[in-house]
């Protein structure tokens, strides 16, 4: 399965990413940003427990994004639905 992300979706992810970049939740770091762009470039380096965790971990920025008055999330949530396909595909592929 190939999900495609356009250039200007991977730029949206790239400023989120640095957007929360150093910033720990409960004492842990969000790192899901780091890791969708790393799935996306195909660098399959990450275990099914740190896939999860990403997925849980991006939909909570996105719901965060949302609130935020001058941050505009509207690309961010048209991305959404490929972010979720590209890490449950890579979970499951992790299963197998």
């Amino acid at each position: 399965m190939q999900i495609l992300f356009s250039t200007s979706e991977i730029q949206e992810l790239k400023d989120c990413q640095e957007l929360f970049e150093d910033m720990k939740v409960d004492d842990v770091e969000v790192t899901c940003f780091q890791i969708i762009d790393d799935l996306i470039h195909k660098n399959n380096i990450y275990q099914q427990a740190d896939i999860l965790y990403a997925y849980e971990q991006f939909e909570i920025a996105v719901e965060l994004l949302k609130e935020i008055e001058w941050f505009d999330s509207s690309r961010l949530e048209h991305i959404l639905p490929k972010v979720k396909k590209l890490l449950i595909f890579q979970n499951e592929v992790k299963r197998c």
